[in-house]
């Protein structure tokens, strides 16, 4: 999307890296949050990440971000009976964007639904910021903008204030921590199974064992392979 961002992409002082998810679910790349702490390094004092379009569950962007906005398009009754729960939970700030023309109307339908629907979700938020704002928003008039980098400037104080940016930012490293270990076992796991899965494959295939018992054989032997591997280096 970086070709649409015309006058962003030539500021001398902004810096856009577009990055394919490479199958990742979650709406992020598996390196994604690597590249914001590495932006965080280099002194830029505003990170967005922009994920793909997310599903119900697809809310692991929130595990990078300190302020999680949700944009949504306008929608009639019928498509708001797909509220998109999961992410609502997560989303500190709601956008609904388009918001001017033949859509206008649309839109503030959709925003006061939405105003109603966050006050029955079950929020996953620090009392100070209990229901997110609903804010209307055209990147064509320029409308709106101004009240959504407004809430963007109190949460930032209200979360820093009352020292829950610090625990959030503590939580997002300890989570990486174990998602980063799963997915480098995993890799490990894959290049070991070559040599044994063919061998499980024919025994599930054949009814011999049932999945669960083949993860654990699989786990055994990858654990005594990486048990041999410290031995040799030693």
């Amino acid at each position: 999307d970086k070709t649409r961002m015309m006058h962003l992409a030539t500021h001398p002082q902004a810096y856009i890296r577009p990055s394919a998810n490479g199958g990742t679910f979650g709406g992020l790349s598996a390196y994604t949050d690597d590249v914001v702490s590495l932006c965080r390094a280099a002194q830029y004092d505003f990170v967005i990440v922009e994920s793909v379009g997310l599903g119900q569950s697809e809310i692991e962007v929130a595990k990078s971000v300190d302020m999680m906005v949700l944009v949504l398009p306008p929608a009639g009754g019928d498509e708001l009976q797909g509220v998109k729960k999961g992410i609502v939970e997560v989303a500190e700030t709601i956008v609904i964007n388009k918001a001017d023309g033949d859509l206008l109307p649309a839109a503030r339908r959709t925003a006061s639904d939405y105003k109603a629907a966050t006050r029955y979700v079950s929020h996953h938020r620090h009392p100070d910021w209990s229901i997110p704002p609903v804010i209307l928003v055209s990147s064509h008039t320029q409308t709106g903008l101004d009240e959504l980098w407004g809430q963007i400037q109190r949460y930032w104080k209200t979360m820093e204030g009352n020292g829950n940016l610090f625990r959030k930012r503590q939580d997002q490293s300890r989570y990486w921590t174990w998602k980063n270990l799963n997915r480098l076992l995993m890799k490990r796991i894959l290049c070991h199974a070559e040599a044994t899965v063919e061998d499980l494959y024919e025994k599930l295939d054949g009814g011999q064992i049932t999945p669960r018992v083949a993860s654990k054989q699989l786990m055994e032997s990858m654990l005594k392979s990486l048990s041999n591997d410290g031995k040799r280096d030693k």
